[in-house]
């Protein structure tokens, strides 16, 4: 017999997220394997290995929960793709105006200068688009699929995409401490303000979205594009990113209290 109660799901969810970054960590320590984005090196297989951790926790869970029918509704309603094409546009182009935001920002207050090698791709366009899509679907049907929805039931729209956003953060904790990962010497705190943000607008994609997925991934994966391509002065990016969150929450359904999708949507696991 399956797992029906939902809060029961969740913590098993968010439990084997954490517990598969760690576990791979802990080997890369033990054999001091050094993080890395090539895939012929060891540290890229722990890479391969590590982006899906929440896919595999989702459909472990569902498919507790739910025999072989539970991967397969999480699927499908997460990758619903019958809803208004502004919101794919909107997924793509507000990463792209927060930039331009920034970076205008940078060079009339600071007199910051635009490198001149403003397009560097920080990988060869195959592999770079391989991962962006491998990241997107491995991170964002986990977190966005499985757990918004019951978070946002229990929280709110506001309180459970904050709540997605620390809980998303922390579990990239590990690569804090790998040599070589774009987090290993950032600071931690300014890195959950700054995912935070990003899983508040987000948030408020989905919702409009009914729900889908493929306007987390396309936001998700469109932000790393960004970061793993075009050099731009940083200033201000965290300022526009918590005025564009602030501006999503005025649009957020309902903030306070529970939301729920619609019907044909929203079945989730169980009762």
């Amino acid at each position: 017999m399956g797992i029906k109660n939902r809060r029961t799901q969740l913590t098993l969810f968010i439990l084997i997220s954490y517990a598969h970054l760690w576990l791979l960590y802990g080997i890369g320590k033990l054999y001091d394997i050094q993080f890395s984005y090539d895939l012929k090196q060891p540290g890229g297989l722990l890479v391969l290995l590590g982006v899906p951790a929440s896919l595999i926790a989702a459909l472990v869970v569902t498919l507790i929960a739910d025999g072989s029918e539970g991967p397969r509704r999480l699927f499908k309603r997460s990758l619903e793709w019958r809803f208004s094409p502004i919101w794919y546009l909107a997924a793509v182009i507000i990463p792209f105006v927060v930039t331009a935001l920034s970076t205008i920002a940078a060079v009339v207050f600071t007199e910051a200068e635009v490198p001149e090698r403003w397009f560097s791709p920080s990988f060869p366009i195959g592999f770079l688009i391989f991962f962006l899509v491998y990241d997107g679907i491995g991170e964002e049907i986990g977190w966005r699929g499985l757990a918004l929805p019951q978070l946002q039931e229990r929280l709110g729209s506001l309180g459970g995409n904050i709540a997605i956003g620390i809980a998303w953060a922390l579990w990239h904790l590990p690569l804090f401490f790998m040599p070589g990962s774009s987090q290993y010497g950032s600071s931690l705190p300014l890195y959950v303000y700054l995912l935070t943000c990003w899983s508040i607008v987000i948030g408020f994609l989905v919702n409009k979205a009914r729900g889908s997925v493929l306007v987390a991934i396309l936001f998700h994966e469109t932000a790393n594009f960004i970061a793993f391509v075009i050099q731009y002065p940083h200033t201000y990016v965290e300022i526009i990113w918590g005025m564009s969150a602030l501006i999503a929450i005025v649009f957020l359904p309902k903030p306070l209290i529970k939301v729920q999708f619609k019907a044909e949507m929203h079945n989730n696991l169980g009762p």
